[in-house]
């Protein structure tokens, strides 16, 4: 039974390959998906607007076995607390079953040699819910536009209450879009290096949690 699921797993991710190669995917695109558990659509979109931004992105990824669910199943949302398991799926309390979504981390627009932040969160200061500043707006809304799993919710490193949180962990795995170029990071040792080379400020304390300021 193990091993039908699998095939079945197999089957839909590369259903959803195909897909995003007629799309306009290209091989390096569908690779980093199933290295990072993205749909391989949504790794050209992000690719694509962040180089026509001229923005960075930083994004926890989904459990790599979420790659066979997109666009079968609706986005994690933000009110839904379970973690998703070793399927890349979770059941909101209504029983939706909903795939693991993606978390950005940060957001920053490259001017000159320099990156400024791009808040993703409510502008209220600390707040996890509340409108948007037009810029982090404008952005995520282009890229919903676009994607096949939408972006759920606000930027991680944004949201100041250091108790609550999610922080880094050591099994997390990232992707990071430099104005179009993806990066893989593995934990949070690699990421906080990756912060520190563009000189971006780096929010998580030795213990992983968030220290509850962004400067």
């Amino acid at each position: 039974m193990s091993g039908l699921r699998v095939s079945i797993g197999e089957i839909l991710a590369d259903q959803r390959e195909n897909t995003a190669a007629r799309m306009g995917a290209s091989a390096e695109d569908i690779r980093t998906a199933r290295d990072s558990g993205f749909d391989p659509q949504d790794v050209m979109t992000i690719r694509q607007v962040t180089a026509a931004r001229a923005v960075l992105l930083v994004f926890r990824c989904p459990n790599l076995a979420a790659r066979s669910l997109h666009g079968l199943l609706p986005a994690k949302t933000a009110v839904t607390t379970a973690k998703s398991g070793s399927s890349g799926a979770v059941t909101s309390p209504s029983g939706l079953l909903m795939v693991s979504d993606y978390d950005i981390m940060s957001a920053w627009r490259q001017e000159g040699a320099r990156f400024r932040k791009i808040p993703i969160t409510a502008a209220a200061p600390g707040a996890k819910y509340g409108a948007w500043l037009p810029e982090a707006r404008d952005l995520v809304r282009e890229l919903n536009r676009r994607l096949v799993t939408k972006i759920q919710h606000g930027a991680q490193d944004d949201w100041l209450d250091a108790e609550r949180n999610r922080g880094v962990k050591p099994e997390d795995l990232f992707l990071a879009f430099r104005m179009g170029v993806p990066e893989l990071l593995s934990g949070p040792a690699a990421l906080e290096r990756f912060y520190r080379q563009d000189r971006l400020f780096w929010p998580y304390l030795p213990n992983g949690k968030h220290c509850g300021r962004t400067a």
